[in-house]
């Protein structure tokens, strides 16, 4: 498991560039053929049309190039770019994955070529010195965005333009469409994804990322939620100040994120459930091992966990502590803004939509995120008004009708067995690592 990346020697006396490197891993083509043949089938790899899985790789591996190239030559990530019409190849792309007669179609997977930022990045460091400053300016004037690592990383910024394998100008747009595509796509799902000759059990590791498909453009929808648009200014110029989201973008985004925690959105197919229980054989592979979601027992495949896995992503970016901490800062400065109440409300529609086996386990997840919210180390308020949402969750549950509604009513109402209880479930089933199809630790630094 490696990664691809371009670094840079420099002269510590002058930061010039004395020399540069790139190395391009195998990992991103396994886990982009892997996508793509879970999208579109492995019979269509190495057929040359557009929706061949091989093609789409190698677009992906010259946009990776020219990435790594471009770190080399000392430009930074742009994460904003995504926003921008693929506006540069030093962000993290995420595959724009089309609709054709129902079906995934990958014949606009990536771009080709440069980006306006690139060009104007290049010409800024390596063309004419005097010119720089108005160079800069005019990118900024023609309405270039650039945000960097450090504000597009991390699930909790409220920058709204910074995310990573993102795509689309309107992030709640492309959210929404791409929830369309995953629908699609988990329902042509199956052992078409697989090479004749593959072993069955590799349908496991390809049904994680098309499960998943959401998951990148999920973040990047929540960073409107409690968003500040800002920029990088400098005194003097004619950068505009940081300003939140606006209300009605803050609540659509709100909408189209809660709306990925819809138990039907979240039931795997019964017919998949046999193929995708399938053991593996010969020798344990930690490789396999790590890139499937947890069992039921032995290959016995769980859909339950899938729902938790899923439910949890998306539970973790809205009751995000700096999320909420923004969110009630700004409804503390304007009512009209959604504040903290907003997003409990959302988690009050999950417990009452607990009608099917994957309602109920994602209620009972979004009891328990709620539970450690209100029980934490966090902002004493926000913890206040969780407690208070959870004695209102219970007193409905106690006084209606079910064994799961009493049974949870009364953990709820129990502090202690409630803080064991979310100590016990705090390790949810682990989402399989390794971006574009896993989970945020980085264990180190990683590009491309």
């Amino acid at each position: 498991r490696g990664w691809s990346y371009g670094q840079v020697i420099a002269d510590p006396r002058t930061g010039e560039i004395v020399r540069g490197s790139v190395l391009l891993g195998s990992l991103r083509v396994r886990q982009d053929m892997m996508i793509f043949e879970g999208l579109v089938g492995a019979d269509k790899a190495g057929t040359g049309g557009p929706n061949d899985p091989v093609q789409a790789a190698l677009a992906r591996l010259r946009q990776l190039a020219a990435h790594e190239v471009g770190h080399a030559l000392g430009l930074v990530h742009n994460f904003a770019a995504s926003t921008q019409d693929r506006a540069s190849v030093m962000d993290y792309p995420a595959p724009r994955i089309g609709l054709a007669d129902g079906k995934p179609d990958l014949s606009d997977a990536y771009g080709v070529g440069l980006g306006a930022w690139d060009r104007f990045a290049v010409d800024w460091a390596y063309g004419d010195n005097a010119s720089a400053s108005a160079k800069a300016d005019a990118m900024v004037a023609s309405g270039m965005r650039f945000v960097s690592d450090g504000d597009a990383r991390s699930s909790g910024s409220g920058q709204p333009w910074g995310s990573l394998w993102d795509d689309g100008a309107d992030p709640v747009a492309e959210l929404n469409r791409m929830m369309a595509v995953r629908r699609a796509a988990l329902a042509n799902f199956g052992p078409a994804a697989l090479h004749p000759g593959e072993p069955l059990a590799n349908l496991r590791r390809k049904f994680v990322p098309i499960w998943l498909l959401h998951r990148y453009q999920t973040e990047a929808a929540a960073k409107l939620i409690g968003g500040v648009d800002y920029g990088y200014a400098v005194a003097g110029d004619a950068n505009k100040p940081a300003l939140p989201v606006a209300a009605d973008r803050q609540r659509a985004a709100l909408t189209a994120v809660a709306a990925t925690l819809d138990p039907a959105v979240l039931t795997v197919r019964p017919d998949l459930i046999p193929a995708l229980s399938q053991a593996s054989s010969g020798n344990d592979d930690r490789q396999y091992e790590i890139e499937v979601m947890a069992t039921a027992g032995g290959p016995v495949f769980d859909p339950l966990v899938a729902a938790d896995t899923a439910a949890t992503f998306t539970l973790g970016l809205l009751l995000h502590p700096q999320r909420l901490a923004r969110l009630q800062l700004q409804h503390g400065a304007d009512p009209a803004q959604p504040g903290v109440e907003a997003v409990f409300d959302l988690i009050d529609r999950s417990v009452a939509n607990r009608a099917s086996p994957a309602g109920r386990r994602i209620a009972y997840r979004a009891i328990l995120s709620l539970a450690e919210l209100s029980l934490g180390r966090g902002d004493p308020e926000i913890a206040a008004l969780a407690g208070a949402r959870l004695q209102r969750i219970a007193a409905g549950l106690t006084s209606a009708p079910g064994a799961w509604e009493r049974g949870v009513g009364a953990l709820i109402s129990d502090r202690d067995r409630l803080e064991e209880e979310v100590k016990r479930a705090a390790q949810t089933p682990p989402v399989p690592p390794g971006m574009p199809i896993g989970g945020a630790s980085t264990e180190g630094w990683v590009d491309g």
